[in-house]
């Protein structure tokens, strides 16, 4: 039986985490399974520190009826200008902070707390959204003069609007999936980059960049979890010792992992 058999799905993550000296099964896996491999990992962080938070949320405040209802100010939004009776300030999860605040003229990425994996905030005039490092603004003023022009919203509007609003979220959280694997691969190859030149085997040789880049994406696996958990748990951890421990980790299971690759095995 080839190693490709031998080595079970479920075995491909307890390997990851675990038995860095064992990653040369994982190189000798195929391209889909590895694609694969990295999908089902993400989404399992989308779900962990986004999904589940979110759903938390939307059963405290009673569904998104109830919410627009009777649970968020008075408002509308009419010719770019936002009018709320008074601020609104919460936590979806402790990891997603929404801030609507008509009495602030305009949000900066001043007024952004890196604290939280992701913000919303919204002003008289504008919309800043935040998902990890990448942030993006909307005028409100450029949106009543596009296609979307004479846009008048309230709180009927709006409960009116809910199944757009799924669709919304269904678009942002696809948004954020896609970030978490552009954020993954980049730094899985930097990983890669930076350790493959730290060990030699008996003749000199270092690894190809490929498997190097492949071992970063396993070693990263465990403290990817540590740091979703750690998100949807409302960092009972600080957010940089996790990320200095994980380097240290990291940086030691693909130490680990190169030796058992490149080194000779002893018959």
């Amino acid at each position: 039986m080839s190693q490709e058999n031998q080595t079970g799905f479920f075995r491909q993550y307890f390997i990851a985490c675990f038995q860095p000296g064992k990653y040369k099964l994982l190189l000798e896996k195929k391209t889909g399974s590895h694609v694969l491999y990295l999908g089902l990992l993400l989404l399992f962080l989308l779900v962990v520190d986004t999904l589940i938070p979110f759903g938390a949320w939307t059963a405290s405040v009673g569904g998104f009826r109830n919410l627009f209802m009777n649970r968020i100010p008075e408002f509308t939004l009419d010719n770019g200008t936002l009018t709320m009776e008074s601020p609104l300030s919460f936590e979806i999860g402790s990891s997603i902070r929404v801030e609507i605040n008509s009495g602030v003229e305009k949000y900066t990425q001043e007024d952004f707390d890196e604290e939280y994996l992701q913000e919303i905030l919204v002003s008289k005039t504008n919309v800043l959204i935040r998902t990890g490092e990448t942030g993006s603004e909307l005028s409100l003023s450029e949106l009543s003069l596009s296609a979307l022009s004479g846009l008048y919203l309230d709180n009927q509007v709006l409960t009116a609007a809910i199944p757009a609003i799924m669709v919304m979220l269904l678009f942002y959280f696809i948004m954020i999936f896609i970030s978490k694997a552009v954020q993954y691969l980049i730094v899985s190859l930097v990983y890669g980059l930076i350790c493959r030149v730290g060990v030699r085997s008996p003749e000199g040789e270092t690894l190809s960049i490929k498997d190097s880049f492949l071992i970063a994406v396993y070693a990263k696996t465990l403290f990817a979890i540590i740091g979703s958990v750690n998100a949807s748990l409302g960092y009972i951890i600080s957010s940089f010792w996790v990320s200095m421990i994980s380097i240290v980790f990291v940086m030691s299971y693909m130490f680990k992992a190169e030796v058992s690759v490149l080194k000779p095995e002893v018959s």
